[in-house]
């Protein structure tokens, strides 16, 4: 081939490469989307009952003002949910699921969220287990709720959380937890008005000294000192849904001695729904103020025997409540 020949080749070649380049460029563009302004959104717990019916609605996406939603349940549906308000019945088991929604429309690429949603059952003994069940019982007037208690040291204590929901949040914002779990509440919410059932109250700092005195063999523990080794006796080696719920520690044994079934839920701050320290602590308010300001609790975290007291503003933390009677005789 000729040096004329080869250059009108060479010439051809690359006419047919820049061709193929502009016609892929082309495509490229056309195929170019843009992306949705905005999160999707949806309220749903993080616990629900077994079997229990949830009504979801997802929002969020601002641009483009034209959306559609579908969504997909994780072993609860082989196929998506195309609508944006869907009502998803979970299974009659425990388990957890994953509920992702997702947003989409022409020209646009697609936005999607998730959230585990875990399946409880709050009978006794069924997703909450590990704990010791008292004899004794209480039924509240005001919503049908039964606690159960135990006398230590001349009083009775509730051996479960207090769950009265006219003021509070429950745990995790999740209703279905009360049974279980019991409600969490800032010290102004625990003390305005009756939170306990009739005839208890929000344990004083008396109250707890003769807790104290009773764990620890009939020896009072100063009020403020650590109560070492009185975690221990308070707390339970309990599980949800067959996972163990304080982290193992070879200083915490969990013997739960007295039935008072100390369990790690944490605590969450007023201005956020969120629990911190869940499975690490348990912390339960004091009747008796600090200061104007400011209110004492007691904790247990799951690393060390002890059971210390603190201290936090009265309206900044919630924490769980543990109702008390004192008996005639211990008045």
């Amino acid at each position: 081939m000729n040096l004329l020949r080869k250059i009108a080749w060479i010439s051809v070649v690359a006419a047919m490469v820049a061709g193929l380049w502009s016609c892929k460029k082309t495509e490229e563009e056309t195929d170019e989307k843009e992306s949705m302004s905005g999160a999707i959104v949806y309220d749903i717990p993080y616990y629900v009952l077994k079997g229990e019916t949830v009504t979801l609605s997802a929002s969020g996406v601002t641009y483009p003002r034209e959306v559609s939603y579908k969504w997909y349940i994780s072993g609860v549906y082989a196929d998506t949910l195309s609508a944006s308000v869907v009502t998803v019945r979970f299974p009659d088991s425990l388990g957890v699921y994953t509920v992702s929604a997702f947003s989409y429309a022409d020209g646009f690429y697609s936005s999607s969220t998730a959230r585990q949603v875990t399946t409880i059952d709050t009978a006794w003994n069924k997703s909450l287990t590990g704990l010791r069940r008292s004899d004794n019982f209480i039924e509240d007037s005001r919503d049908g709720h039964v606690y159960r208690y135990v006398t230590i040291g001349g009083t009775d204590w509730f051996s479960q959380n207090l769950a009265w929901q006219g003021t509070g949040v429950p745990f995790k914002a999740s209703p279905a937890t009360a049974g279980m779990f019991g409600s969490f509440y800032t010290w102004n919410e625990a003390m305005s008005g009756q939170v306990c059932p009739e005839g208890w109250s929000v344990p004083t700092i008396e109250d707890w000294n003769a807790l104290g005195t009773a764990l620890n063999g009939g020896t009072s523990p100063d009020f403020f000192s650590n109560w070492t080794g009185l975690g221990v006796k308070a707390s339970a080696e309990a599980y949800l849904n067959g996972e163990r719920m304080w982290p193992y520690s070879p200083d915490n044994a969990h013997t739960n001695d007295f039935g008072w079934n100390a369990i790690p839920l944490g605590y969450s701050f007023r201005a956020d729904s969120e629990v911190s320290g869940m499975n690490e602590y348990g912390f339960w308010w004091c009747a008796t103020e600090r200061n104007a300001t400011q209110a004492y609790y007691r904790y247990i975290w799951y690393d060390r025997a002890d059971f210390p007291a603190g201290y936090t503003d009265k309206d900044d933390l919630r924490a769980s409540v543990r109702c008390v009677r004192r008996h005639p005789q211990s008045s």
